[in-house]
């Protein structure tokens, strides 16, 4: 009996350590979770904080226009209740929407950082220059039932995301005369972005009316100058049959958005440039709106535009969130180093005090995002790495009374931190360095475990 009781304190051990491991693993999961909610309170406090600097300096803007529309007259079918068997004819106003046949659009943006306690956002003033021209169509062949256009109504309308942005608008010219900027749209269109229940879209209008002189050659040029202030993100729209747009800003970090990306780019420190040049056929709809679908291919128009979002490498909240993910494999990799550790002496580690190495290890994320809002993630984590590391070492060393094994087990923390963060940074190669990790681990493991006994031999030959 004494010696089935020696094999139990020996031999087995070894194997409730390792369901301990299991159970510590799971456990540890709460704290994890926890800390995970925290990072995204952070997260969403930070995202309050630059939308209020955006509605003061301007969110995120599309850029769409300038669009022609015009009233005109349509035959309507008579009501059952007409007595005049067809001689009298119901009319209808109703508006139509033409899109220009070329657009040129350059828009210059430099930018600044806001600050509001210890969060940043990047806003930018943007100088934007527009010219191009509409050709006069054949609005009979394009609109069922059409009886005549009124051209001496007709306005160019200009729609942008936020107003409250809009710094500059002037410097308009409409077949070399000088026009005015006007609030919102034409009265005889202001059915087709707003209804009973509110926008129909989300872009905000600003119009002039058109001269007189309006197609009197077949065409009308047009040039505009806008001055427009935003944050987040900046987009233009490619309306015309042929648009060539172009975008050169002073951020080093643009995420290029929209289809088609740039037909030629360049980024480097010092900012950024970006150009397109896209035909009628790569927009998805005609030349010529009726009343009908113009909302909807405002809003479609609005969506489909090209440009860049604010790209933020050193998005810490992200980093963060990505490491506690990998949480479960990290504490369990620990956990393990510390069981191979204490297989090489005479000292076993408690419990508890496995228990409270991967409570250190949960506290490692906190700490990271607590340090990364004040001096970066990178330098964030090389300390909470180091200081949780160093812990460690000396709380196994003094545990398992070496200082041998301590300085093993806070060289092992650390190298996994090392392995950690690179997993963190290359995205591509993650779960091959994170599978790499745990075949090491359960190799460590069984080359600690591989002279254990399931079973205690037989007596006596029994």
């Amino acid at each position: 009996m004494r010696q089935y009781l020696g094999l139990l304190r020996t031999d087995a051990g070894g194997g409730w350590k390792l369901a301990l491991i299991a159970g510590l693993t799971l456990l540890l999961l709460i704290p994890l979770a926890m800390v995970e909610e925290v990072i995204g309170e952070r997260a969403a406090l930070r995202e309050t904080v630059l939308a209020d600097i955006a509605s003061q300096q301007g969110g995120e803007q599309h850029v769409v226009g300038p669009i022609l529309v015009v009233p005109y007259e349509r035959r309507v079918a008579p009501s059952p209740d007409d007595s005049s068997n067809g001689d009298v004819i119901d009319r209808m106003e109703a508006v139509a929407v033409i899109l220009p046949e070329r657009l040129a659009v350059s828009a210059a943006l430099s930018h600044e950082i806001r600050n509001r306690g210890i969060y940043e956002a990047p806003v930018y003033r943007s100088t934007i220059e527009l010219a191009g021209e509409f050709v006069q169509p054949d609005l009979a062949a394009a609109v069922p039932n059409m009886l005549g256009a009124d051209w001496s109504r007709a306005a160019l309308v200009f729609g942008v995301t936020d107003l409250a942005g809009l710094a500059k608008a002037d410097g308009v010219m409409v077949d070399g005369r000088a026009a005015a900027f006007k609030p919102g749209a034409p009265a005889f269109a202001a059915r087709l972005f707003a209804g009973r229940d509110g926008p129909r879209t989300s872009l905000r209008f600003f119009h002039i009316p058109a001269p007189a002189t309006l197609f009197v050659g077949g065409a009308a040029q047009f040039e505009a100058t806008l001055g427009l202030n935003g944050s987040g993100g900046f987009f233009l729209t490619p309306l015309a049959g042929l648009s060539d747009l172009k975008i050169a800003g002073d951020w080093p970090h643009p995420s290029f958005q929209g289809a088609p990306l740039p037909a030629g780019r360049t980024v480097d420190d010092t900012g950024f440039t970006a150009s397109w040049s896209i035909p009628a056929l790569a927009r998805g709809y005609g030349a010529v709106w009726t009343e009908h679908e113009a909302a909807t291919l405002m809003q479609l128009a609005a969506e489909t535009g090209v440009g860049f979002r604010h790209a933020r490498p050193d998005d810490f909240y992200v980093g963060a969130t990505r490491a506690v993910k990998y949480g479960v494999l990290f504490v369990a990799l620990t956990l393990l180093a510390c069981f191979v550790l204490e297989r090489f002496g005479g000292e076993r580690l408690h419990p508890a005090q496995y228990g409270l190495v991967g409570l250190s290890l949960a506290l490692f994320y906190l700490l990271l995002i607590a340090l990364a809002e004040h001096v970066g993630f990178l330098l964030a984590y090389v300390a909470a790495a180091l200081t949780i590391a160093a812990m460690n070492g000396a709380y196994v060393g003094l545990a398992l009374r070496s200082a041998r094994r301590g300085a093993g087990a806070g060289g092992v923390l650390a190298l996994l931190y090392a392995a950690f963060y690179v997993m963190l940074t290359a995205e591509g190669m993650a779960l091959l360095i994170g599978a790499g990790l745990l075949l090491i681990g359960l190799a460590a493991a069984m080359a600690a475990t591989a002279r254990m006994r399931g079973s205690a031999p037989a007596v006596d030959g029994r």
